[in-house]
């Protein structure tokens, strides 16, 4: 996954000031991390449903045998 190195850096900074993008101005961290676990767990939804499509369109299981 491109960022899979991300929520654990988001984890790392969760106790420092959340500046906004560019880093001019704070925002607010409950709704900084409530956006992006929601955008997480839709990305992970998308997953969920490509792997179970995968078989039916004619793409090979992973190597790992994992569904």
């Amino acid at each position: 996954m491109k960022y899979d190195w991300l929520t654990a850096l988001m984890l790392a900074r969760a106790g420092e000031e959340q500046r906004d993008y560019g880093g001019r101005g704070t925002v607010c961290a409950e709704l900084r991390y409530r956006e992006r676990g929601s955008a997480l767990a839709f990305l992970a939804g998308w997953a969920a449903e490509a792997r179970a499509l995968a078989p039916r369109l004619g793409f090979p299981e992973p190597p790992s045998g994992r569904r």
